[in-house]
């Protein structure tokens, strides 16, 4: 696959995590709630995705090494990051969590940079300070006071960025995507059931409709998009693959503004725009230097 395809990939990715938000709204208004959402899209998910295993005749079978890394990649990827992210809630609003969230890329940055020695050009830099200063135009800054939610939302960029880095350096890019998507799930599914019968949590009984979205929302969230952002990691490597990954407020705000008739303010087009010149830079080819004669 080529260089191209693959950051195509990876932006389509971000583009699906950005308009699942929609549907997921259309859930909470339907009883729904952002735990039991987490769980159902997981749990839906899973037949799916053993139908095409067993079609195809993949083996689920994993070795001891294998099974180790894909329960604590789960657990940072979904269950510690939604859990982080979603009490994060509970004490600012959901546009600056998601936002200080989205600081992620400089994350797995400072880790592949400083624990696997990675090397990270000035343009990579120059990226991603372009695209922090575009993340911070999202921000409220009166929701600053409440230091509760804020380490909350920065937890959860750093679990997320975690889970990024782990894909790519445990391994588990290489890893059939079926195979890959399925356990994911499942880990997810089992841990939130778990924790659960502590804090019931899960809304069981729901309209149909919401279970419907959430079948939608799994099959997006939970196959499609993890499977093209996998392949994007795989070949662009988690640093650049994450910054890839920032298309997706863009799209929030997009379909936010669309189909929600959320309000977008002249802040919020600055960030998309700082954004969108982070990505145009990390595309960009290099000029040839003139032959001398």
């Amino acid at each position: 696959m080529t260089k191209n395809k693959a950051i195509i990939l990876t932006i389509v990715s971000a583009l699906i995590y950005g308009f699942t938000p929609v549907l997921c709204s259309l859930t909470y208004a339907g009883g729904n709630t952002p735990y039991s959402l987490t769980f159902f899209r997981s749990l839906f998910v899973l037949p799916v995705l053993g139908g095409l295993l067993i079609k195809n005749k993949i083996s689920l079978k994993l070795n001891k090494d294998e099974f180790i890394k894909m329960v604590i990649i789960g657990l940072f990827g979904a269950v510690f990051t939604t859990l982080l992210l979603y009490s994060s809630y509970t004490y600012i609003g959901v546009g600056t969590a998601t936002t200080l969230h989205f600081m992620y890329p400089l994350f797995v940055l400072i880790i592949c940079h400083f624990i696997y020695k990675d090397h990270i050009t000035k343009k990579q830099y120059s990226s991603l300070l372009l695209a922090m200063i575009g993340i911070i135009c999202f921000i409220n800054f009166n929701d600053f006071s409440k230091i509760q939610g804020i380490v909350m939302a920065l937890l959860s960029g750093i679990t997320f960025a975690v889970y990024l880095v782990g894909i790519e350096k445990a391994g588990l890019s290489t890893m059939n995507n079926y195979k890959l998507s399925f356990y994911l799930a499942a880990t997810v599914s089992v841990s939130l059931l778990v924790i659960n019968i502590f804090t019931n949590q899960i809304v069981f009984v729901q309209p149909m409709s919401n279970y419907a979205l959430m079948l939608c929302i799994g099959l997006l969230a939970s196959f499609i998009a993890l499977i093209f952002l996998k392949i994007g990691i795989q070949e662009l490597g988690s640093t650049l693959a994450s910054m890839f990954c920032l298309f997706e407020p863009i799209s929030s705000v997009i379909f936010g503004f669309f189909l929600l008739n959320e309000s977008v303010d002249i802040m919020k087009i600055l960030g998309c725009l700082f954004i969108v010149a982070a990505m145009a830079l990390l595309v960009m080819k290099p000029k040839r230097k003139p032959c001398e004669h």
